[in-house]
């Protein structure tokens, strides 16, 4: 009976310990909800709860990550440092993938964990998940694309990582603004339509409202589906009659292969833009220029759309830009053909 007590004592001691240690070394902080919390003066182990706050860690604070949320792939790990291949996948809050369980997390002695703020307000289940851990939770608020400077400054203050988070924001903010000017100057009536085609066959797309075009919206582009997103989820469906209605002069596409079924199906010859061949597929190397998931990748993005949508207004040069944001946050040197293949 004594050695099964002792046992479970020191088991209790090996989970919770690493926390208890750093409490006379502590710190009370605000997140970005708006919360005090105490979190130890150094962070040294972190976990977070969501994807699109894993993909910022990835280029911040990689070295401070217990796990991962899904597995980075082949392709995607060319981008990565190489550590983040050796983290174990435990998923991530409901809705973003695989469910993780919170005594796995424990598990890995983190003494942070970092949660999303999310667009749709819908992080209770954070709270009631994380609350029987005794981690503290700092939230940080990522609902739009002007919001990256921001947390970044946040996470950079709160991971003792404040010239690597500044470097980020100020391209953040610099790229975001040059967008704003010029497409300010292009006059409502001559505002791009689009559709955004989702999915293999490309009949799920987003409202215009949604988060998820958030880029699209910046970049000047009118949406041909003037619904309202109902959850974070997104993907409405959508008739090929609304499309052919809608009348986009450019389709987007999330899936790669959905331009070769457009392109031979004869239905969709019937949309303006497919009988134009003006379907352009979004690049996603490492991660998605615009969304699923939504992140830091759309300051590049919404670069790359704005010149896509309006040339005359925003003539950059998208393929020195890339070169330029590949190296500042994945420390990677792209030759011309690395741009190439990730552009088409």
């Amino acid at each position: 009976m004594f050695a099964r007590l002792f046992a479970l004592i020191l088991t209790l001691l090996a989970v919770f310990a690493p926390g208890l240690a750093t409490r006379a070394e502590a710190r009370e902080i605000t997140d970005m909800a708006g919360r005090k919390i105490i979190v130890p003066d150094k962070i040294t182990r972190a976990h977070s709860a969501s994807y699109p706050l894993t993909l910022l860690f990835y280029v911040l604070a990689p070295d401070l990550l217990v796990a991962v949320n899904n597995a980075p792939n082949e392709k995607q790990m060319a981008f990565l440092p190489p550590e983040i291949a050796k983290l174990p996948a435990l998923g991530g809050m409901p809705g973003h993938g695989p469910g993780m369980n919170p005594e796995e997390v424990l598990a890995l002695h983190p003494n942070l964990v970092i949660a999303w703020l999310e667009p749709m307000g819908e992080h209770g289940e954070t709270d009631r998940l994380y609350g029987r851990t005794g981690l503290p939770v700092a939230y940080v608020r990522l609902n739009s694309i002007a919001d990256y400077p921001d947390a970044l400054k946040f996470l950079g203050e709160l991971l003792d990582r404040r010239e690597r988070a500044a470097a980020l924001a100020t391209y953040i903010s610099s790229a975001l603004e040059r967008v704003r000017k010029a497409v300010a100057a292009v006059p409502a009536e001559k505002r791009l339509r689009y559709y955004y085609a989702e999915g293999p066959d490309g009949l799920a797309t987003e409202c215009a409202n949604s988060f998820h075009v958030e880029a699209m919206r910046l970049a000047g582009g009118e949406n041909i589906d003037q619904c309202q997103q109902s959850s974070h989820v997104g993907l409405e469906r959508i008739s090929l009659e609304q499309v052919i209605v809608g009348k986009p002069s450019l389709i987007l596409a999330l899936d790669p292969h959905y331009r070769e079924l457009a392109r031979s199906a004869p239905e969709w010859r019937n949309v303006e833009a497919v009988a134009k061949d003006r379907i352009v597929a979004v690049p996603r190397l490492p991660f998605n220029w615009l969304d699923r998931p939504p992140s830091f990748m759309q300051a590049l993005g919404v670069q790359w759309l704005a010149n896509l949508f309006y040339p005359g207004q925003f003539p950059i040069d998208i393929r020195a830009e890339t070169k330029k944001f590949y190296q500042l946050f994945f420390h990677v040197d792209l030759k011309d053909e690395d741009v190439e293949r990730i552009l088409h």
